[in-house]
C-alpha cells in the first residue's frame, strides 16, 4: 500500500552517482594525459628515424613531406578521441550553432560564412561519407559556383527560437569583429571579442578570433593563452590546434608547433590544410640546428597537448543563466538540442507550401526554399524547371534532383522527427498510402504460380509487351513520370502495361508485368526506361490514381500439360523452332540485323516442363518480331495453351515461306 521510498537511501544513491561521475572524469583526464604522452613519444621516435645518418628526408621539400605527415596522422588516429558531430544544429566547420544556414545539395547545412571560408581550403563536404566524395560534383564547389542562397526556411526556424537568441547575437558580434580585423581595425576587433568573452566565458570562437587578432599585433603570449582556452573548450576541433601551431611556429618553437599540428591532423588526416601546415613545421624541425637531436622543449614535455579539464559536461553560458549540455550521443561535442525549445514551434511551421502537409523528404532549392521532394518534382513535371515559390530557374538543379543526387535536408528531417514524432509517423503513413499503395507488388508474386491472388498495380497504357521480351520506353508525360518514379521507389520495380482498347476507350483486359532493368533521366525530367516483360495478368477491376490508371489484377499461366501430350508437344516445339531458324537464315543481312537487335540476341530453343508458367521463352521472343496482325498477336498472348501459340507461329512461318518461294521461282524464270 505504501511506497518503499526512504530519504536517506535516496541521498546515499545520489552520493554514489556523484562519486561515480567523479571517478569517470578522473579516468578521462588520465587517459588524455596518457594519449598526449604517447603522441610526444611517437613524435620523438619519428624525428629520430628521419634524422638517422644517411636518411634522405633532410633533402625533402615541404611538399614532399606531406605524404609522410599524412601517414603519421593516420597511424595516430587510432589513439585519437576524435568523435563525429551528431548534433543537427552544429556546423561541422566552426562547430558552433549554424548561423545564416546554407544547405548543399547533399543535404547537409553549414554557416554561409563557413562555406565561403572553405572555398580555398576544402572542396569536400565534411559530413559526407568518404566513399562517395569525388564520385559526383563537390556539393561545396557546386554551391559556390551556382550562388546558392541561404536556407530561408531554416533561418526563420532558428530566429523563432528565443532560447537561441544569445547564440545568434554572439555569432553576429563575432563576424562583426572578424570584419573589423579584415579592415585592419585590430583594437576594435579585440574589444568586441573581449565583450563576448566577458559575458560568455565558453565562447571559444571569440577566443579563437581574438587569438588570430593578437597574432596580427605580434602579441604571441596573449594569442597562445587564448588558443589554450579554445582547445580546452573544443578539444576535438582541429582549427584550434592549427592556430596554436602557427603561433608557435612564428615564435620559432618548431617542435611544439609540429606536435600541435600533428594533433590537429589526427582529427582529420585528409585535411589538406593540416597536411601542408604540418609538413611546413616538420621541414623546419628537420633543419633546426638550435634544437638538439631527439630532444623536445621543456614546455612540450611538461604541458599536455589537451588541457586537463576537457571532460567538463556542463559549461557555464555566462550571465544569461542558460546551460549548454553536451550532445546526447557524444560526450565531448557541444549540443544545442537542449536549447532548441520545441514548444516555441508548431507543426504548421514545418508545412510544405505546395501540399500543405508536414514536410516529407524535405528538399532545399538553390534559392533557399524547402518543399517535399515529390511535391517539388511534380510541380516541375507540369511547368518549367523553376522554384514554385520565387520562380528562380532550376535548370541546373533539376537533373541532380531527378537523378537522386539531391538528398533530404538532414537538419529539417531530424527536427521534425525529434520534435513532432506522432505527426511524423502520421505523415509517413500518408506518404506510403499516396505513393506506395497500388505500386508495391507483393514479394515474389511475379514468380508465384498461385493465380488466385488479386493485387493492385499501376497501369502504363502503351503497347502490348510480351513475357521475356525487352520493352524500351521514352517517358515524357507527367502522369507516367510519376508512375515510373513511384515504381522505382519500390523493391519490385515492377508495373503493368496494357495496350489501348478502342472499343471501350480504356485499356485491354490482359497485360504484362514489366520489370525496370535500367533508367536514365534527361535534363528536363524525361526518362529512357529499359524494361523486360515478366508475367501475364488479367484485369479484374480498373481505377485511377493521380491521373494514371491502376488495376486490380490476377496473374494467368498456361494450363498444365497432360503427360500423354508432353512428348509430342516437346517434339513440335523443336520442329517449329527449326522452321523459324530456317526462315531467319533466308532473310537478307539487313533484316537479320534488325531482328537480332530487337531480340538482343537470337534465342536458343529452351525446354519447358508440364507445369511451365509461360512455356519456352523463345516462342514469345519470336512472336514479338514476326510480322503478324496485332489482333492475332493478342490472341496468342491471352491463350493459356502452348500448343495454340506454337501453331500460330507455325502458320505465320508457313505463310512467310510461301511468299519467299514464289519470289525465288519468278527470279529464276526471269534469268
Amino acid at each position: 500500500m505504501y511506497s518503499n521510498y526512504h530519504p536517506n537511501s535516496s541521498k546515499s544513491s545520489l552520493v554514489r552517482v556523484k562519486k561515480r561521475k567523479l571517478r569517470l572524469e578522473e579516468k578521462k583526464k588520465s587517459l588524455l594525459k596518457v594519449k598526449s604522452s604517447l603522441l610526444i613519444q611517437c613524435c620523438q621516435q619519428f624525428l629520430a628515424d628521419l634524422r638517422k645518418p644517411g636518411a634522405r628526408f633532410l633533402s625533402y621539400t615541404s611538399v614532399e613531406l606531406e605524404p609522410i605527415c599524412h601517414q603519421l596522422a593516420i597511424q595516430q588516429m587510432a589513439t585519437s578521441s576524435s568523435l563525429a558531430i551528431s548534433c543537427p544544429w552544429i556546423c561541422s566547420f566552426c562547430e558552433d550553432l549554424i548561423y545564416e544556414p546554407l544547405t548543399l545539395y547533399c543535404g547537409h547545412t553549414y554557416c554561409e560564412q563557413c562555406i565561403k571560408d572553405s572555398e580555398d581550403t576544402s572542396i569536400d563536404c565534411p559530413r559526407c561519407p568518404r566513399n562517395i566524395q569525388g564520385q559526383i560534383t563537390s556539393s561545396i564547389r557546386y554551391a559556390i559556383d551556382h550562388g546558392f542562397s541561404r536556407n530561408h526556411f531554416l533561418k526563420e526556424i532558428i530566429e523563432r527560437m528565443k532560447t537561441l537568441e544569445f547564440k545568434c547575437e554572439n555569432i553576429r558580434l563575432y563576424q562583426q569583429a572578424r570584419n573589423e580585423c579584415t579592415h585592419g581595425n585590430y583594437q576594435q576587433a579585440i574589444e568586441i571579442y573581449s565583450q563576448i568573452i566577458t559575458k560568455y566565458d565558453n565562447e571559444y570562437l571569440a577566443f579563437y578570433g581574438r587569438a588570430k587578432t593578437y597574432v596580427k599585433l605580434k602579441q604571441f603570449d596573449n594569442a597562445l593563452t587564448d588558443t589554450d582556452h579554445v582547445i580546452r573548450l573544443k578539444p576535438f576541433w582541429r582549427k584550434g590546434y592549427y592556430c596554436r601551431s602557427q603561433i608557435l611556429f612564428e615564435t620559432k618553437r618548431f617542435t611544439s608547433a609540429l606536435l600541435s599540428s600533428l594533433h590537429g591532423l589526427t582529427i582529420d588526416p585528409d585535411d589538406q590544410t593540416g597536411k601542408q601546415l604540418m609538413a611546413q613545421h616538420l621541414h623546419a624541425v628537420l633543419h633546426d640546428n638550435d634544437q638538439p637531436e631527439g630532444t623536445f622543449p621543456t614546455e612540450t614535455r611538461s604541458s599536455p597537448l589537451i588541457p586537463n579539464d576537457t571532460s567538463t559536461i556542463v559549461t557555464n553560458s555566462g550571465t544569461c543563466g542558460t546551460k549548454l549540455l553536451t550532445c546526447r550521443s557524444t560526450s565531448t561535442s557541444s549540443c544545442f538540442c537542449s536549447l532548441a525549445d520545441h514548444k516555441q514551434l508548431s507543426v504548421k511551421d514545418f508545412e510544405c507550401s505546395i501540399c500543405v502537409n508536414l514536410l516529407w523528404l524535405p528538399m532545399t532549392t538553390p534559392c533557399g526554399h524547402v518543399f517535399c521532394r515529390e511535391c517539388l518534382i511534380r510541380s516541375i513535371d507540369n511547368t518549367q524547371a523553376q522554384c514554385p515559390m520565387c520562380k528562380n530557374p532550376l535548370d541546373e538543379f533539376f537533373p541532380l534532383l531527378i537523378q537522386s543526387y539531391v538528398n533530404t535536408t538532414e537538419i529539417i528531417s531530424q527536427i521534425i522527427e525529434s520534435f513532432f514524432p506522432e505527426e511524423y509517423r502520421e505523415r509517413q503513413a500518408l506518404h506510403e498510402q499516396e505513393n506506395i499503395d497500388g505500386v508495391l507488388i507483393p514479394k515474389l508474386l511475379s514468380n508465384n504460380t498461385d493465380a488466385s491472388t488479386i493485387f493492385e498495380i499501376p497501369i502504363f497504357v502503351c503497347v502490348l509487351p510480351l513475357p521475356f521480351c525487352s520493352c524500351p520506353l521514352h517517358v515524357f508525360e507527367p502522369r507516367y513520370r510519376l508512375l515510373i518514379r513511384r515504381t522505382m521507389a519500390t523493391q519490385s520495380r515492377t508495373f503493368g502495361m496494357c495496350t489501348y482498347d478502342e472499343e471501350t476507350e480504356m485499356f485491354t483486359d490482359y497485360g504484362t508485368l514489366l520489370y525496370i532493368r535500367g533508367l536514365v533521366y534527361t535534363r528536363d525530367g524525361r526518362s529512357i526506361v529499359d524494361t523486360i516483360g515478366r508475367r501475364r495478368f488479367r484485369v479484374v477491376d480498373r481505377g485511377m490514381r493521380d491521373q494514371y490508371y491502376t488495376a486490380r489484377v490476377q496473374l494467368i499461366r498456361d494450363h498444365p500439360i497432360e503427360q500423354e501430350d508432353f512428348d509430342g508437344l516437346s517434339e513440335l516445339n523443336r520442329n517449329i523452332y527449326s522452321d523459324v531458324r530456317h526462315w531467319f537464315d533466308q532473310l537478307d543481312t539487313h533484316r537479320q540485323d534488325l531482328i537480332s537487335r530487337q531480340l538482343e540476341e537470337y534465342p536458343s530453343c529452351d525446354d519447358f516442363t508440364r507445369d511451365s508458367t509461360d512455356g519456352p521463352s523463345w516462342a514469345w521472343k519470336i512472336l514479338d518480331v514476326l510480322p503478324i496482325e496485332s489482333q492475332l498477336q493478342y490472341t496468342a498472348f491471352i491463350s493459356q495453351s502452348l500448343r495454340t501459340r506454337l501453331q500460330i507461329i507455325k502458320d505465320t512461318i508457313d505463310f512467310l515461306q510461301n511468299q519467299i518461294q514464289p519470289a525465288t521461282v519468278s527470279s529464276n524464270n526471269d534469268s
